[in-house]
């Protein structure tokens, strides 16, 4: 009986030791992309910074009667791009993120997933799903960024969606991931007046000696608001490719955490499995021992 124990325990420890492995090497990998991932969100930054000094520019000339700024009174509904992971192993990432979507999403609301996890989630759910073209969000870039909010403002303007929220999560630290929504249709008129005087107040539409000027070096052609019409998707877009960034982060983040319990916890079972082990096998040979003195006592 004390040799099959034994048996099974070091069958056991060499299991472990072989998962240990694979968790190792996930929690480098991991690591690895992480580094990444971080550069190139860091690096989208003024992107899309760059275009909101710009709308905000123009907005300040009286052009914030945009289609694509202002609420459509009608359209009550929201689309939510709900950026998830394309494989588990994250620890409580993608769920905590389904979570707080559905605190706020209703029920004649739209659904763009992007990533796998998302893609499984939501086709289960009784929500509308807008576009079933993002399964990998690995693979969705500046490019997919661009189709999305261009898909996003068609709909907005046609009056099918009031609002857009992207809901992703933020990267914290290491050891903290955050999932959150923002949104991004219509504009708030808090983001487009943060770079403007306290005093300065939106121009009403027909008042033209009211209206600010640009500043003295900017020209915009052919004109403020046709430079509007451009710039508000692709800032939408380039939002939209931060927040996948961001994710990616943040999803690598919380795997290599997940990974480096995985690998404290086969270490634990490991030293516990080899203590039963030597326990077993000092018990047997204890009782071997026993067993030759009984034979030699018994000649």
């Amino acid at each position: 009986m004390a040799g099959a124990n034994m048996k099974a325990i070091k069958s056991r420890i060499k299991s472990v030791e072989s998962t240990r492995q694979i968790t190792k090497a996930m929690e480098l990998v991991a690591s690895s992309k992480l580094r990444r991932a971080k550069q190139q969100e860091e690096a989208v930054k003024p992107y899309y910074s760059m275009l909101l000094d710009t709308i905000r520019d123009i907005v300040r000339v009286g052009c914030e009667y945009h289609p694509l700024i202002n609420a459509k009174p009608d359209a009550t509904a929201t689309c939510y791009i709900v950026i998830a992971g394309d494989r588990g192993l994250a620890g409580g990432y993608n769920n905590n993120l389904f979570r707080l979507v559905k605190e706020q999403i209703a029920d004649d609301d739209f659904v763009i997933p992007v990533g796998k996890k998302s893609l499984d989630f939501y086709s289960k759910q009784p929500f509308e799903i807008l576009s079933k073209d993002f399964p990998l969000s690995a693979d969705v870039g500046i490019q997919e960024s661009h189709e999305i909010g261009k898909m996003i403002c068609s709909a907005f303007r046609v009056g099918k969606i009031g609002r857009v929220v992207v809901a992703y999560t933020e990267f914290a630290s290491m050891l903290s991931q955050v999932p959150k929504t923002m949104e991004l249709l219509p504009l708030e008129r808090d983001v487009l007046r943060a770079q403007s005087s306290q005093n300065e107040s939106f121009p009403a539409p027909d008042t033209e000696d009211a209206k600010p000027k640009l500043l003295p070096d900017t020209i915009y052609e052919p004109s403020p608001e046709a430079v509007l019409e451009s710039v508000i998707p692709q800032y939408v877009s380039g939002m939209i490719f931060g927040a996948v960034c961001e994710a990616a982060a943040s999803e690598f983040a919380a795997r290599r955490t997940a990974m480096n319990a995985a690998n404290k916890n086969a270490d634990e079972m490991i030293s516990a499995l080899t203590l039963r082990y030597n326990r077993a096998r000092q018990a047997m040979i204890t009782q071997e021992i026993t067993e030759i003195i009984a034979g030699s006592e018994a000649l």
